[in-house]
């Protein structure tokens, strides 16, 4: 009897610590944290803290090139520069063979120097304003797309434009007009139902092609009297008057499609009820309008900062800080090496002199390498970014 008890005792006392162990009560292990997925945002960040102060700025400066080849003042700006961008004009192109030959060695010497894809751009608006006409299609110009056809023709021709584009080399087109009334036929009306209908249907048009696109010219230009490209305006209209008319193409776009997917380039003008700074260098009309107001998340840039609006009030050494400081993403400088360094130096210098904060740089080049990333490589590519974030947080 005594030895029956004594086992049944042990039973007890095996069973006990083996409810005991798997409790969890026998040990004071913490719970095994989830391994968050990396994303390329993580890659983005990354690879900036990994970038010199150098090449970040570098990433934020869009170029125009001389001629239809690559010269020296090119390579210089790829090499001693790290330029994240260049714009192709009438200048640099002769022919669709020519030019996807250009941008294919363009891509090619930047791979020497610098760690991602250029923006390969162009102005291929259609009508007027077409820089690559010879062997391709050329689009009607908007308002006559808008006068004589459907909203379906508009995302017709934004596709076909953007896949003939794509097949010469370029990712990024400056297009569509989101401006109410501008002349040569570059906006799709005078009203803003009809504006905003039709450059809705352009923008998916571009989205179905994957390619960049860019709403112009932020919060719209329609109402100047005057061409930028040669003098400054100042447009008087309440920010009531342009919120409900000029700003909503822009709004309808940023509310309903994937930020990622394009730029909004800002113009050079005055905005009285804004600021009494031109656009591309006010905070009131980049970060509190377009950021916080419209809530755009993507790439912000500058129309060319060579125009007349702009020069007019700024030296090249100073208006590419006042862009940056007012939340600007990519300096875009279409034509002059000597003015394209001296927008770089100026922003190089602020950033040495604490004028500029090295946080505006990063959360620039953040969102720049993401889109990058998102934009320009492949799927391969892109896992193996992301397979390389997660071998690291092992």
């Amino acid at each position: 009897m005594k030895n029956l008890f004594s086992a049944s005792r042990g039973l007890a006392v095996i069973v006990f610590f083996a409810v005991f162990l798997l409790s969890g009560c026998g040990h004071s292990a913490e719970p095994k944290q989830e391994v968050k997925e990396p994303t390329l945002h993580d890659a983005a960040v990354k690879m900036v803290a990994e970038m010199s102060l150098e090449e970040k700025i570098g990433q934020m400066l869009l170029i125009g090139i001389d001629g239809p080849d690559i010269d020296t003042g090119a390579v210089a700006m790829l090499r001693d520069y790290h330029v994240g961008g260049v714009i192709l004009f009438d200048r640099n192109m002769n022919n669709k063979y020519q030019v996807t030959g250009l941008n294919a060695n363009l891509q090619r010497l930047n791979k020497e120097y610098n760690k991602l894809p250029l923006y390969l751009c162009v102005d291929q608006e259609g009508g007027m304003v077409a820089r690559m006409e010879q062997d391709l299609t050329v689009a009607p110009a908007a308002a006559r797309i808008a006068s004589q056809g459907t909203p379906e023709d508009a995302e017709r021709w934004a596709y076909q434009t953007a896949k003939e584009i794509e097949s010469i080399g370029f990712n990024v087109n400056f297009a569509p007009v989101l401006d109410i009334g501008i002349p040569a036929s570059r906006s799709y009306g005078n009203d803003v139902a009809t504006v905003s209908k039709f450059t809705e249907a352009a923008c998916r048009g571009y989205d179905k092609s994957g390619i960049i696109y860019s709403l112009k010219h932020f919060p719209g230009i329609g109402r100047s009297e005057v061409d930028p490209h040669t003098e400054q305006y100042r447009i008087t209209a309440s920010k009531e008057t342009l919120l409900q008319e000029d700003a909503v193409p822009f709004k309808n776009i940023i509310g309903k499609f994937n930020n990622q997917d394009f730029m909004v380039m800002i113009g050079h003008l005055i905005y009285t009820s804004l600021d009494e700074l031109p656009a591309s260098v006010s905070p009131q009309v980049i970060k509190k309008l377009l950021r916080q107001e419209l809530g755009f998340q993507g790439l912000v840039i500058t129309d060319d900062m060579e125009m007349g609006a702009l020069t007019s009030m700024y030296d090249f050494s100073e208006m590419g800080v006042a862009a940056v400081n007012a939340g600007v993403d990519i300096l875009l400088v279409c034509h002059n090496y000597e003015h394209q360094k001296q927008v770089y130096q100026g922003v190089l210098e602020a950033v040495q002199t604490n004028k500029l904060a090295t946080a505006d740089i990063d959360a620039a080049a953040v969102r720049i390498v993401e889109n990058k990333m998102i934009k320009l490589l492949n799927a391969g590519q892109q896992q193996e970014l992301l397979q390389s974030l997660q071998k690291e947080a092992q």
